[in-house]
């Protein structure tokens, strides 16, 4: 496999490897700069998480009103055994892995059909990555873990899948944090680098009562909140920056007109904040606002056509009773 690996975390059965990306990533200084440069202040989802970030997250998956991780869940544990049967999979490939608690679902049924499986966790977190592994290194003799540290949306040429038919999987609804033509690009991405025999399983949110959604993203708990505020945070920290996350609060709603949920940080009064490391300031009006994180929702047929679009044969559907979320699962399409 190409990429740098770790040299302190290589045993015969756990590495860890970096992702080598294909087209130039931009950095969280230029990322910085841009999105708070402009009138409509935007920042990427994916600097939320660090350490303390993935641990939030996984508190907020754990509230009543966050629907999707349980109810995914619960699909991957009613038709894990499907989904393993239908792939045959050698080896499981996880886009964006965390914590890897759902994916164990597939990895213990794989390796109870098979008695040997591969797992390739992709993250941006090399703290889940080591966590994560280590553990499923731990629970599973029989599996081999080849993690891989990096953002897989920049590229994937560079990661070298060498074994038989293959499971890749994207869960959580992740996709929906890309625009519907990022997801289409992914995916299409993803589908030149994969086997005519491997199988992709796709996690996915769909549209419901704007209430339910609202719900979601704004638990009573405040973990949502927290979660949202923690990349004032880590701005501060690796930029040198000195927001005050006493100066905003957290807001997220469902737009119904562009089917997606909009959560933002908004300004609770007129301050400015200076970013050292930027040599920028930033001067903030009440309720001006910075939007964190786009997710969007789909249908069932928006689904089946994002996959054929991508080069992809929609195989299976699992969805629970209230038809809040789906599992897609798709083979390559000749």
């Amino acid at each position: 496999m190409q990429g740098a690996q770790h040299p302190q975390l290589m045993t015969d059965r756990f590495q860890i490897n970096r992702l080598v990306p294909d087209r130039i990533i931009t950095s969280m200084s230029e990322d910085v700069r841009s999105g708070l440069s402009v009138v409509d202040k935007i920042l990427p989802p994916k600097y939320f998480y660090d350490e303390r970030g993935s641990r939030l997250f996984d508190l907020i998956c754990q509230t009543p009103e966050y629907y999707l991780t349980r109810t995914e869940a619960a699909l991957l544990t009613e038709h894990a055994s499907d989904i393993i049967t239908s792939s045959c999979p050698t080896a499981i490939v996880e886009f964006g892995s965390g914590t890897a608690d759902k994916t164990e679902l597939l990895i213990n049924v794989a390796g109870q059909q098979r008695g040997t499986l591969h797992y390739l966790p992709f993250d941006v977190c090399e703290e889940m990555l080591i966590e994560s592994g280590q553990r499923l290194h731990d629970r599973y003799p029989w599996l081999h873990v080849e993690a891989w540290h990096g953002d897989f949306t920049h590229g994937l040429t560079h990661f070298v899948n060498d074994h038989d038919r293959t499971l890749y999987t994207f869960l959580g609804s992740s996709i929906g944090n890309f625009t519907p033509d990022e997801a289409t690009a992914f995916l299409t991405d993803l589908r030149a680098e994969m086997a005519d025999d491997d199988f992709f399983l796709l996690g996915i949110d769909l549209i419901k009562d704007s209430a339910v959604l609202n719900a979601a993203y704004n638990d009573n708990a405040g973990y949502t909140a927290a979660f949202n505020l923690n990349l004032l945070n880590i701005l501060n920290r690796e930029l040198d920056a000195n927001f005050d996350t006493g100066r905003f609060r957290h807001h997220a709603y469902f737009d119904s007109e562009a089917e997606r949920v909009e959560m933002q940080l908004i300004s609770c009064c007129d301050h400015t904040v200076d970013i050292d490391d930027l040599e920028l300031s930033v001067a903030f009006k009440a309720d001006e606002y910075i939007t964190t994180e786009y997710s969007h929702k789909y249908t069932r047929d928006a689904v089946s056509q994002l996959l054929v679009s991508a080069g992809f044969e929609p195989r299976r559907y699992y969805l629970d009773d209230e038809s809040r979320f789906m599992l897609a699962l798709a083979a390559c399409a000749s």
